[in-house]
This record gives structure tokens, C-alpha cells and sequence, in this order.
């Protein structure tokens, strides 16, 4: 089966050689690399060029006249990959030298699979635990794939409580993906990445892969997560507080909408009502029997909380 890795830069000056290398250093070799940049204005685009010439035939950069935006030019790379995969990479990750290899191989003996999510560490000068020990992103998202194995666990999980599969990880059968594009863009909130797994997952055809195949960069300027992954404590108690309980309920249009955008599975809808029941039940069964009954009434009185999930 042949590759292509769908490449977006953007002022990535400081990693794109690093993660160029780690790709070019495959123990199974990509068939090309479509790099689409989206009008950076320091030095990105000169290493490209340079790395592209090293590599004719192999290496296809694009350089977009104006900024076409993050997903735009995730739109464009993904539609000029020719290879039978596609996988999605940014500028400033890196990627275990055996990923090609072991991706290629899980969807030659899985035809139904059409789309992977694998696992990731985490690296950076940015990271809390930087020098202590190895971060895996599934264990600050409180991910684990042994409990999404009946049919329809997974889309519940990546819809309801969101995604655990950032673009860096993933790889798309390209008939699949061809077959999507254009994108949907139900929402802001669904990317290009989001918006396969999801309806990959409602057709259960996606696969986990436990193996972890790259090292997700954490730094100040990257577009998403530095805040949340920088100050991760894994010792912290995580508990379900009045806040976290109103974003779910609130987060019921969003599915609602996921749903109809995205032509996923109907009953989802109906499931997420009876999910948030169930955490506002969680919720309540944490508090003593005075500020229970307080709450209930709050709750549904003062706050209004089940006029989300109307």
C-alpha cells in the first residue's frame, strides 16, 4: 500500500526540520509528502524548499499565495495526497520511526477499518513533568481503549466527552477520506481531524492502536492545548464540580447538532439526554442529604439546568 503524509505548516521554523527527519526516517518508507504552507513569514518556507529539493518527487510543497486557515489548508493537503493512506501531521511533532509500518499493516489486514487513532507521548521544555517521567496523552484524557470495545462505546466517548485522537495521531484510508471531502464544518469545535473520527466511529471503523507511534510537542505558540497539557498534575483528584456539570448540559447543542451535521447515528441524541442525567445523579449522590436536596432545587428551579436538553 502506498502513503501520503498531508503536512500543513505555518511559522514552524523552529521544529519543521525535526519532524521532516523523523519522517524521512521510516523503517518503511512514505510514497510522498504533500506540504501545503500557509504564508509563513519566517524562515518555514526556505527549509521546505531546501528539504524539497533534496527530495524531488518525493517531498510536494505548496505554498498558498494567502493564509487559507488552519483547516483550509488541512483541506487542501489531505485532497492533493494520492497514496492509498493518508496521514495527518503538523509541524512541530515527531513521529517513532516504525509508524508507517505499523499503520500500513493494520489496514491491509482490516479492510473494514478505515480510519486509526494511535497513542502518543507528550514532550517539550514546556511540560510540568518534563525531566520526570514520560507523559501519555490517552492518561490525561482519562482514556482507556479496554473499556470501548462493544460497538458504540467509542462514539459515545468522542462525542459526548470529546476527542483523545489529535490529527498528529491519525491515519485515513483515502478512499474514506475522499469520500468526505469537502468537509462538513458542522461547527468551529469539529476540525478536520474531529470530523472523520467521529463519523468513522458512528461506522465503526475506526481502530485504536495502543502503540505509541509519535511525541506530541508542547509549546507556547502552538494553536491548541499548551494550557491544559503544560500544567497536567496526574496526583491531582479529579471530582465532578457544579461547573463541570453545567458544561455537560450545555454541551447537548453541540451534540445535537454533531448529530443531524454529520448524519451520525439518531439515537445518540437520546443518549446524551440520558447521559447528562446520569452525571447530574453523580453529582448529586457526592453531597451530604441537606445540600442535596438544596441543589435539586437550585438545580432545577434557580438554574434552570434542564432547560439545555430541551
Amino acid at each position: 500500500m502506498t502513503s501520503s503524509v498531508a503536512l500543513c505548516t505555518y511559522n514552524g521554523h523552529a521544529y519543521i526540520a525535526e519532524q521532516l527527519d523523523s519522517i524521512l526516517n521510516q523503517t518503511q518508507p512514505v510514497s510522498e509528502i504533500i506540504l501545503c504552507d500557509d504564508g509563513s513569514t519566517d524562515g518555514t518556507w526556505p527549509i521546505i524548499s531546501d528539504y524539497a529539493e533534496q527530495y524531488p518527487g518525493l517531498i510536494k510543497a505548496y505554498q498558498n499565495p494567502e493564509n487559507l486557515g488552519y483547516i483550509s489548508n488541512f483541506e487542501k493537503a489531505m485532497s492533493l495526497c494520492s497514496g492509498d493512506i493518508v496521514l495527518l501531521c503538523d509541524q512541530d511533532d515527531r513521529w517513532h520511526n516504525n509508524k508507517i509500518e505499523v499503520i500500513t499493516e493494520i489496514f491491509k489486514n482490516h479492510k473494514n477499518i478505515n480510519v486509526i487513532g494511535h497513542n502518543i507521548s507528550l514532550f517539550g521544555d514546556s511540560l510540568k513533568n518534563a525531566q520526570e517521567k514520560e507523559m501519555v496523552y490517552w492518561q490525561i484524557e482519562n482514556f482507556d481503549p479496554e473499556k470501548f470495545t462493544p460497538p458504540g462505546d467509542l462514539i459515545k466517548r468522542l462525542l459526548y466527552e470529546g476527542n483523545v485522537f489529535p490529527g498528529m495521531s491519525m491515519a485515513v484510508r483515502n478512499t474514506f477520506l475522499k469520500a468526505h471531502l469537502p468537509l462538513k464544518r458542522v461547527n468551529p469545535v469539529i476540525i478536520h481531524d474531529y470530523e472523520l473520527l467521529l463519523i468513522a466511529a458512528n461506522q465503526n471503523s475506526l481502530w485504536i492502536e495502543k502503540t505509541v507511534l509519535g511525541e506530541y510537542r508542547i509549546h507556547p505558540k502552538q494553536n491548541i492545548g499548551y494550557k491544559a497539557f503544560s500544567e497536567f498534575d496526574d496526583s491531582a483528584v479529579k471530582t465532578l464540580s457544579r461547573d463541570d456539570l453545567f458544561n455537560i448540559f450545555r454541551r447537548y447543542s453541540f451534540v445535537k447538532k454533531a448529530v443531524v451535521g454529520l448524519n451520525l447515528d439518531k439515537n445518540l441524541d437520546a443518549g446524551y439526554i440520558q447521559y447528562c442525567h446520569q452525571k447530574y445523579k453523580d453529582y448529586l449522590q457526592k453531597l451530604s442529604l441537606v445540600d442535596r436536596l438544596v441543589n435539586q432545587i437550585k438545580m432545577k428551579y434557580y438554574f434552570h439546568i434542564f432547560d439545555y436538553l430541551k
